[in-house]
């Protein structure tokens, strides 16, 4: 087995600027200990977002190149994704949100070519998210809702937020890909977030079992059969007047479904730079 560690990272906080356009690179390094078809893989992505007035248009590019172990697999992976998303504030409490994605894989037929569409809706603290993926043989819907609780000690500004997310297959049984995951998954999640003086510093931590996840406010889709069993993040970063930095570390424990290998262990860092104008 090859031991070439990439390292990777970002913490991903979204900017408050009133009106604009920014714009995010990421570069991430991806580590799979204990698989029996990946090791490792270098990920970059652009993140444009343009805001005015009460809209945000968001337009994300990301692709990831995986080294494979061959066989079983017959040559290396390459992914591309495809993403787009509206948000309007319909007023100082409440907004809605559009999204769309779609893939580019050039070994998982099952999911290539997928696409998914996802709605959201924000009151005060409370969010909550519907996603459809639709694939060649099986879909895969997504309920999720989430309630941030917030606290402010003079400078140092603190939240939580307390989230989960049901997943279910649809037409699972009709292809080899799918067939041995659940039918039904419930996954809670809790994200702390502190900021003080332009710095920011975040964990946080998934428990339950998901797969063919939406992840990220719509921004990662996880169209690989590998179902997710632990997930742990931590992160940090400082914002400028010209933008941010932030770093991230993403430690998840999962199972490659088709053939029964629950012994994958997944190290992913991220660095994110962001520039606004």
């Amino acid at each position: 087995m090859k031991k070439n560690y990439l390292w990777l990272m970002p913490l991903i906080v979204t900017l408050n600027y009133a009106e604009g356009t920014t714009v995010k690179i990421n570069y991430e390094t991806l580590n799979f200990n204990g698989s029996k078809k990946k090791d490792n893989a270098k990920r970059v992505g652009v993140m444009l977002s343009h805001k005015k007035d009460k809209n945000l248009y968001q337009l994300r590019y990301e692709r990831t190149d995986t080294n494979t172990f061959q066989p079983p697999l017959n040559k290396d992976l390459k992914v591309d994704k495809y993403y787009l998303k509206y948000t309007q504030n319909i007023d100082a409490v409440q907004s809605f949100s559009l999204s769309y994605a779609t893939i580019d894989d050039n070994l998982m037929k099952q999911t290539d070519g997928g696409h998914i569409y996802g709605f959201g809706y924000r009151y005060g603290d409370l969010k909550i998210a519907q996603y459809f993926s639709d694939y060649k043989h099986f879909n895969v819907f997504q309920s999720e809702a989430g309630y941030t609780f917030k606290r402010h000690f003079g400078e140092l500004k603190t939240s939580a937020t307390l989230l989960g997310k049901y997943i279910h297959l649809q037409d699972k049984e009709s292809n080899n890909f799918s067939k041995n995951a659940k039918t039904d998954y419930f996954t809670p999640g809790i994200k702390l977030h502190a900021h003080y003086k332009g710095y920011h510093f975040g964990a946080g931590a998934f428990f339950g079992k998901r797969i063919f996840a939406v992840m990220d406010d719509g921004f990662k889709v996880q169209h690989h059969a590998m179902e997710f069993k632990e997930t742990y993040m931590c992160g940090l970063g400082k914002h400028f007047e010209w933008g941010s930095v932030h770093l991230k570390y993403v430690y998840q424990k999962a199972s490659e479904i088709p053939i029964y290998n629950d012994k994958v262990k997944v190290e992913n860092i991220i660095l994110q730079l962001g520039y606004h104008f």
